[in-house]
């Protein structure tokens, strides 16, 4: 994962604030212990101060009403004329085709503009590709505001089924690393880096297929200031921070 060079300086801040490490932890002062901030097994624990330094907060996974979702490229082959919409053309397999009528539909973007543009599925050719488990798919970009020439290449999503009530979490919770996908996961006193598989996409959430149930608490923003942490403490380092001594039965 390439990590942008703006969270090299969050990275720093946290090892300022810390202000310790494991070889120099015992000049804090008695009235607190030096607690890294990162354990194996265990994960990130944060006190509260830092959390509002690294603008951390955290939110409780949910269910909500989610429809499968099919990202495609597509490439127009028509341009807008007079009376006629531009039109393009897409490749799907045979098992993505069997949940698609002509009519339905679709969301297109890219042609050098980030807006979304409306379309529509008006065709289903499974014979283009007979034999090789493919569906031809033709496209129309019913709603289009821009002129896009022949060649150009769009990405385009096709809605997939009836809305059904799945585990979904913010899109910013997610860590995607080159092992997978994450989220930070509240385990106690602790952060804990938890992988997850993901499903559909929709309005800013992703399902979350397994690895979270509904009342589990993550990090919704703050992420890559976690990673970098945890990143620290597996490369060498040990980022750690002073915190109140627990008092015992016989300081009371």
């Amino acid at each position: 994962m390439k990590i942008p060079s703006f969270l090299f300086v969050t990275l720093a801040s946290v090892v300022t604030f810390a202000g310790c490490t494991k070889d120099h932890a015992s000049k804090d002062s008695a009235s607190s212990e030096a607690v890294p901030l990162f354990q194996a097994k265990k994960g990130i624990r944060l006190p509260d101060e830092m959390k509002k330094v690294l603008g951390v907060e955290i939110a409780e996974v949910s269910e909500r009403p989610m429809q499968r979702q099919v990202r495609k490229m597509a490439r127009v082959y028509r341009e807008a004329r007079a009376g006629a919409p531009a039109a393009a053309i897409a490749t799907l397999t045979q098992e993505e085709a069997r949940e698609l009528k002509p009519g339905a539909e679709v969301r297109l973007s890219g042609g050098g503009d980030e807006r979304q543009l409306a379309g529509k599925l008006t065709r289903l050719d499974p014979q283009s590709y007979a034999g090789l488990d493919q569906v031809e798919a033709l496209l129309e970009l019913t709603g289009e505001p821009l002129q896009l020439t022949v060649g150009t290449v769009v990405s385009v999503v096709f809605v997939v089924g009836e809305p059904t009530s799945v585990i979904a979490v913010p899109q910013a919770a997610l860590l995607t690393a080159a092992d997978g996908t994450f989220v930070y996961a509240l385990n106690g006193e602790h952060f804990t880096r938890t992988k997850i598989s993901t499903g559909a996409a929709n309005e800013g959430f992703t399902e979350a297929k397994d690895g979270l149930y509904p009342g589990d608490v993550l990090v919704v923003k703050g992420v890559e200031s976690l990673w970098l942490i945890e990143l620290s403490a597996l490369k060498g380092g040990t980022p750690c921070c002073a915190m109140p001594k627990k008092e015992t039965a016989s300081a009371k």
